[in-house]
């Protein structure tokens, strides 16, 4: 049980660092283009949705096994359901107000993508992430478990230099 925590650990890092790569490449020089040419988003979106499938399904065969619980009080328990359903409800704000594509990061490879900067915008800078986070972490209350915990925390600090990466194309739109 413990080394399908372990497993599950290594898949978000590397899942989200391999696709850090592949966005590094298209920054630095376009290489992904040039490599794979008009394919080189399809690539991108190939390799990257199989390591999330694969991410997500060790997440919920983890789900399915006994965790070291960090508490057992009901009241948590209905404050991180509140909590997750209200990251929910701002991630899927989020892909609402940027649409589909954007959202999925299909835009990445295109030049002069404008920046939203109404509703949720006005105030949370990346919803569709803070929405994510958010109900990692109300879902690790919800259950009470220390594994969820722990896999919520590694999201939110691997995410971080990601999330610089996929808007760097947006931001040298602003500069220009």
């Amino acid at each position: 049980m413990l080394s399908l925590f372990i497993l599950t650990l290594i898949s978000v890092f590397l899942t989200i660092h391999i696709e850090s790569l592949f966005l590094i490449l298209q920054l630095k020089g376009q290489y992904l283009s040039k490599w794979f040419g008009k394919y080189a988003f399809l690539f991108h979106a190939v390799t990257t949705i199989s390591l999330w499938i694969i991410t997500f399904i060790l997440i919920f065969f983890l789900q399915l096994q006994p965790h070291p619980i960090f508490h057992n009080y009901n009241l948590l328990q209905y404050v991180g359901l509140f909590i997750c359903l209200s990251g929910v409800i701002i991630a899927v704000w989020g892909i609402s107000l940027l649409g589909l594509k954007r959202a999925l990061c299909i835009n990445f490879y295109k030049e002069n993508v404008p920046v939203v900067q109404k509703s949720i915008y006005k105030y949370i800078k990346y919803p569709l992430d803070a929405g994510l986070w958010t109900a990692l972490f109300g879902f690790a209350l919800y259950t009470g478990s220390l594994y969820n915990l722990i896999i919520a925390a590694e999201f939110v600090l691997v995410m971080i230099p990601h999330i610089w990466l996929e808007n760097r194309p947006i931001q040298l739109t602003k500069k220009q």
